[in-house]
């Protein structure tokens, strides 16, 4: 895994190109990632590498006298050239850096959307996903050197052409990427993200060798880790334990792993790095705790655990450790809350100071671990783990109060609470609120959300799926409310009285995104999606609702 931060010299020289503006986005986030020391310079005509690793350059300036050679020396003594946009097409022009780049680019042709297709196979792309969209300008050529290796192809006028490579070059490399012709490519976090391990890459670092993966449980979910974690690049599956012997023999039909009958025999097996605890709730501090004393790296299901102590000892554990704890907060993907996240972080409905959210219906509760409040954590530990981070991501700041109500009414088999309601306090006076009842004859939207400006509703959708029996008949199967996605409108005041109301498309849901984010943390030490401290104030403001309940409803003075 990278450690040492990498020197770079970004050029940004531009003419007809304004690189030192266009490329600030892209030097930001690189210098957020704390694996990068970055000078920027704007006159190639002063161009000195001394004591930089890599050399970044974006620029439509032809090289000076004797600066091929400087460069052709630098990467043949083990520095990385990275070059953007038409930078290889400016700088090859003079044919000095032949034995270099052995390519040179002619264009570019007209600014455009092109489909990017990664090469799967490599380090810098292997979790960027298949296909990915920018526009932009293209350079055409017939092809790269033989010895390269294609970072990114896309169509062209029906020819594949490359639009990254990358080469060796004595003991260093060569990185060819064009694009960059406007701000939207360096905004781009997926541009982004190849930026910041092609910098890595440059500068002679190699992505970490993939992590075997064990599951600790194979219940309800486990399959969907099992899948997951199969089709990540940088993982690999090999090993599953559960203290079921049905369960075993399962797993071992569904995936060709060793299978154990206790967490000890998994942790022993040296060739699983990483577990994934998916025991009840009240048994996961236990797991965690026991995986990172024997030196694996951690992914806990939600909830976290069910007191803040527990998550402390944790997060203690694992920076100890030195090794990685995250949560599987999968539903941050959902394309519902994705779209209303990305509202709302607009700005599109002014100031957020005010959210109400709900699940539930009116059915009889199951009789699984779930249900029994001493190892689920009770009600609020079920959906509010994956509403109470969705209400954290949208209210950043501090929560100050939190007080909440349960109700045992109708379901007397089960030891949860039929319907609990939680109220959040944040500095500034924001509030949030989430309801999750079993005896909800009506239901409520799913979100309900006020800013300074305007208005975000989820509405619930009534799906249903329809099939043939065996005998030709029609069945109709009413899915749940949370099974679909909810409808997610944006209400905006109109001058005269009323509201503009627009209904948001929903975008596909980002299969796998989770494991692709902790394999690429694994490999290039990307920002994890869910660091444990996040996870935290979840646990944080659930303890403090069951507090709450266990006084009767009272008010609970926190700062979470």
């Amino acid at each position: 895994m990278p450690r040492n931060r990498v020197s770079v010299l970004a050029l940004l020289a531009g003419g007809i190109h304004d690189y030192a503006r266009l490329g600030r986005p892209l030097l930001r986030s690189l210098e957020g990632t704390q694996h990068f020391h970055v000078d920027v310079v704007t006159d190639p005509e002063g161009l000195s590498l001394g004591g930089h690793q890599v050399l970044l350059a974006a620029s439509d300036h032809h090289l000076q006298s004797g600066q091929a050679a400087q460069l052709t020396e630098f990467v043949r003594r083990g520095g990385g050239l990275v070059l953007l946009h038409g930078t290889l097409a400016s700088w090859a022009e003079t044919g000095e850096l032949a034995e270099l780049a052995r390519w040179a680019p002619t264009g570019p042709a007209p600014l455009t959307e092109l489909v990017l297709r990664t090469n799967p196979a490599h380090p810098l792309t292997q979790c960027l996903g298949s296909d990915l969209k920018l526009t932009d300008e293209l350079y055409l050529s017939e092809g790269p050197p033989s010895d390269a290796e294609v970072i990114l192809r896309t169509s062209w006028h029906f020819t594949e052409q490359v639009v990254a490579y990358e080469r060796g070059f004595g003991a260093g490399r060569f990185v060819h990427v064009g694009l960059g012709h406007q701000a939207s490519t360096y905004e781009d976090v997926y541009f982004q993200k190849l930026m910041h391990r092609t910098l890595l890459f440059a500068a002679g670092q190699e992505p970490a060798d993939p992590v075997g993966v064990g599951l600790v449980g194979y219940g309800a979910i486990a399959r969907e880790h099992a899948a997951s974690i199969t089709a990540t690049s940088g993982l690999r599956l090999r090993g599953i334990c559960d203290v079921s012997t049905e369960r075993r023999e399962l797993a071992a039909r569904e995936w060709v792993v060793p299978t154990h009958s206790s967490a000890e025999g998994l942790f022993d097996d040296p060739d699983v790095g990483m577990v994934v605890v998916g025991t009840p709730p009240s048994a996961h501090a236990d797991v965690v705790l026991a995986a990172l004393a024997a030196g694996k790296h951690v992914v806990c299901e939600k909830p976290f655990a069910l007191r803040v102590q527990e998550v402390d000892w944790m997060i203690d554990s694992a920076a100890s450790r030195d090794r990685v704890l995250t949560v599987y907060q999968s539903r941050r993907w959902d394309p519902d809350y994705v779209a209303m996240r990305d509202v709302i972080r607009s700005g599109r409905i002014g100031e957020l100071f005010y959210m109400e959210s709900f699940i539930g219906g009116y059915s009889h509760p199951c009789d699984y671990w779930h249900s029994h409040e001493p190892v689920s954590g009770g009600t609020i530990y079920d959906w509010g783990s994956h509403y109470f981070d969705w209400v954290l991501q949208l209210f950043p700041s501090t929560v100050r109060s939190v007080s909440a109500v349960a109700h045992k009414r109708v379901w007397h088999d089960v030891t949860n609470s039929d319907q609990v309601r939680v109220d959040l306090t944040f500095d500034g006076g924001a509030q949030a609120t989430f309801l999750q009842s079993d005896i909800a004859a009506a239901l409520k939207p799913k979100w309900y959300l006020l800013g300074t400006s305007g208005a975000v509703v989820g509405e619930w959708r009534d799906e249903t799926v329809t099939t043939r029996g065996a005998g030709g008949e029609l069945i109709e199967e009413r899915l749940a409310p949370a099974d679909s996605p909810a409808r997610v409108k944006v209400l905006r005041p109109v001058e005269g009285g009323g509201s503009h109301e627009e209904v948001l498309a929903l975008g596909r849901r980002d299969e796998n995104a989770f494991y692709r984010n902790l394999a690429d943390h694994l490999s290039w030490e990307e920002p994890l999606a869910v660091p444990p401290e996040e996870a935290r104030r979840t646990v944080a403001v659930m303890e403090a609702a069951a507090i709450s309940i266990a006084r009767g409803g009272a008010q609970v003075e926190v700062q979470i």
